[in-house]
C-alpha cells in the first residue's frame, strides 16, 4: 500500500495557509480537501457574507492550481461558461475560444442565480471532465473541480438546482453564522490585513495528482463497505423521507471515505471515516416529504443523518 502520511501533512499545510485569512469554516475546508482528492465537486450553501467565495479563492491559492470565477446571473449564457467558436478576420478561419470552465478549480459563484439552461451547461463538465461545442469535444485540465456557492433558494432571484446537477456534487456543506468569538476574530483579522489573501502555495498540480492516485488505493475492508451500504439503505427507511440515498450516493460515500482516510494519513478506512463524511455526502441526496410537495429543495439538516441514520445503523467493531 502507498505511504499516505505525506497527504496528511499536505492537508495540514493547506489548512494553515487558509486560516491565515479565514476564521473557522473547518467543515467546508475538509469538504474541499476531500473533493480535491477524488476530483469531486463541492456545493457550499449559506446566506451572503459568510466568506464562501473568499474560501474558494484561498483554497485555490494554497494548492497552487489555476482558478477561474464565474458569477452566475439570470442573463448568463452557456457560452459564457464553456466558450464558443469565433471567426478570426485575420486568418479567415473559425477557432474555439475557451470559457472560464477551463481551469483546475472553477468557482461557480451564486450558482442558483443562473437560469436552469445555464446551470445545465455545467453537467457535461462536472461528469465527463470535458465540454462539447459545435460538435467538437474539448478536454478540461486535470485535476478539475467545481466549487459552487449557493444562497438559500428562498431569496429573491434564485432558482433551485435541477436534480441531475445537484447529484453531480460530491459534497454539500451548509455554512452558518460564526460564533461571537469567531466574528470578533474576523474583525481583528480584517483590521490587520484587510481583504488581502495571505495564502501561500504549499502544493502544485503534480503533488495533487499524486495524492489523487494514492487515495484511490486506500483499503476499504468488507465490513466497512457493508456499513456504508447499510447507512445508505437506512436513509430510504425514514418516515420523513420520500426519496433516500441512491446507489450512486453510496459510491460517492465510498470515494469520500477513502479520501478522508488518506487525509488522516491512513491507507485504510475505518467506521469513523464513514460517520464523519456521510452527513456531507448524503444530506443533499435525500428529499423530505415537505420538500416533495413543492417546498424548499434545500438539503435536510445534517442532524437527520447523524441522529436518525448513523445512530440506528450499528458500526462494525
Amino acid at each position: 500500500m502507498p505511504d499516505v502520511e505525506w497527504i496528511r501533512e499536505l492537508a495540514t499545510g493547506v489548512r494553515r495557509e487558509i486560516h491565515k485569512t479565514i476564521v473557522g469554516l473547518d467543515s467546508a475546508i475538509d469538504a474541499l480537501l476531500i473533493a480535491l482528492l477524488v476530483q469531486g465537486h463541492v456545493l457550499i450553501e449559506g446566506v451572503p457574507g459568510l466568506a464562501k467565495t473568499y474560501l474558494a479563492k484561498a483554497f485555490a491559492g494554497a494548492v497552487n492550481l489555476s482558478f477561474k470565477r464565474i458569477q452566475f446571473t439570470n442573463d448568463l449564457l452557456p457560452s459564457d461558461i464553456v466558450g464558443g467558436v469565433i471567426y478570426d478576420r485575420r486568418t479567415g478561419e473559425f477557432s474555439f475560444r475557451p470559457g472560464p470552465i477551463f481551469a483546475n478549480i472553477v468557482l461557480a459563484d451564486e450558482i442558483n442565480r443562473g437560469a436552469p439552461r445555464t446551470q445545465s451547461a455545467l453537467l457535461e463538465a462536472m461528469q465527463e471532465f470535458q465540454v462539447t461545442v459545435e460538435g467538437k469535444t474539448y478536454q478540461l485540465p486535470r485535476p478539475f473541480m467545481v466549487v459552487a456557492t449557493q444562497n438559500p433558494i428562498e431569496l429573491e432571484g434564485t432558482y433551485p438546482l435541477p436534480e441531475a446537477e445537484l447529484d453531480r456534487f460530491l459534497i454539500r456543506v451548509i455554512v452558518t453564522y460564526p460564533s461571537k468569538e469567531e466574528e470578533l476574530e474576523i474583525l481583528r483579522l480584517k483590521d490587520r490585513i484587510g481583504e488581502e489573501l495571505d495564502a501561500n502555495a504549499v502544493a502544485n498540480g503534480e503533488m495533487v495528482l499524486g495524492a489523487i492516485e494514492a487515495a484511490k488505493n486506500v483499503r476499504v475492508d468488507g465490513d466497512v463497505m457493508e456499513y456504508m451500504v447499510d447507512v445508505a439503505r437506512e436513509t430510504r427507511q425514514l418516515p420523513e423521507v420520500v426519496m433516500g440515498a441512491s446507489t450512486r450516493a453510496a459510491v460517492a460515500l465510498l470515494y469520500a471515505v477513502k479520501a478522508w482516510a488518506a487525509l488522516q494519513g491512513r491507507d485504510y478506512a475505518i467506521p469513523d471515516d464513514v460517520k464523519y463524511v456521510a452527513p456531507m455526502v448524503l444530506n443533499h441526496r435525500i428529499i423530505l416529504r415537505g420538500q416533495a410537495l413543492g417546498g424548499s429543495r434545500r438539503a435536510p439538516p445534517d442532524q437527520l443523518i447523524r441522529e436518525k441514520v448513523l445512530m440506528r445503523v450499528e458500526a462494525p467493531k
